[in-house]
């Protein structure tokens, strides 16, 4: 089977979990090849979107449909719904009609996050964690929290700041006035994330984003994480709750471990084929 995933050519955490599953449907016999809009879908059995609202994976859907080719999209969030500093919102009128019109004409339409079953139909696939690469290292640990993610303005971050304490920052969201007690550190690449999660006990992620990439890594390195996880969604994790289980990795490894998904994935590909 050879299946085409297309993003656009910004999306960083699509082409990690990409490459992600590239290595974990080696080992099952199925070809994964990324594109950003540069590929003929021509030869391929399944063409897989990320991400409704770039023009490759609007293009890739057009041209799978032309060639009866199966074509999945897989919704990541901001293609569905808008964060805000209040919550998530609506998108605009012209992206949401184009959001929609992409959704009616895919096979199939898989959400990465549970929260995203309230803004479309689809079928929740959980983020798949590299756990060979986020684990436990044995480095020197700080006192201070991190907070890391894409914090917006409004979006309830600071009242959930101690005084008394000290906090590194990590952000990729607006632009915001963070209390002398929060410093603020320089964007690091993917691959140098696990040496720096390691070095902390605590994160603290957005809280309009309760179950982000950034937030399961941390996990699946041991640490303890909060962001005022709505109870609601507890259902999709056996009412486990992520901001208080007493181990995070065995969370990871147990919701969102790569070999698992790949497998559930399988399944939807061999469904369509």
């Amino acid at each position: 089977m050879k299946v085409l995933h297309v993003c656009s050519e910004d999306a960083t955490p699509m082409q990690n979990i990409i490459k992600l599953y590239k290595k974990k449907f080696k080992k099952k016999n199925v070809q994964i090849d990324m594109s950003f809009g540069d590929k003929s879908v021509k030869g391929y059995d399944i063409v897989h979107g990320h991400y409704a609202l770039t023009k490759p994976v609007i293009d890739a859907n057009r041209k799978a449909r032309k060639g009866s080719i199966p074509f999945i999209l897989h919704s990541h969030g901001s293609d569905v719904r808008r964060v805000m500093g209040r919550g998530a919102v609506k998108l605009p009128f012209h992206h949401r009609w184009i959001s929609k019109h992409i959704q009616k004409k895919s096979d199939i339409v898989l959400l990465s996050t549970p929260d995203l079953e309230e803004w479309a139909n689809g079928i929740y696939v959980p983020n798949p964690v590299d756990l060979e690469m986020f684990k436990r290292l044995d480095v020197e640990k700080t006192d201070k929290i991190l907070l890391l993610g894409r914090f917006t303005e409004g979006g309830g971050i600071k009242k959930v700041l101690d005084p008394e304490k000290q906090y590194d920052c990590i952000n990729w969201g607006d632009k915001i006035k963070f209390p002398d007690n929060v410093d603020t550190l320089p964007f690091l690449e993917h691959d140098e994330l696990p040496g720096l999660l390691n070095r902390y006990e605590m994160m603290i992620g957005p809280m309009v984003d309760p179950v982000s990439l950034a937030r399961l890594e941390a996990m699946a390195c041991g640490l303890k994480t909060y962001t005022n996880f709505p109870k609601k969604y507890t259902s999709y994790y056996g009412f486990e709750n992520p901001d208080e289980v007493k181990d995070p990795r065995k969370f990871v490894e147990k919701y969102h471990d790569p070999d698992k998904i790949t497998d559930y994935l399988l399944h939807i590909y061999e469904s369509l084929v």
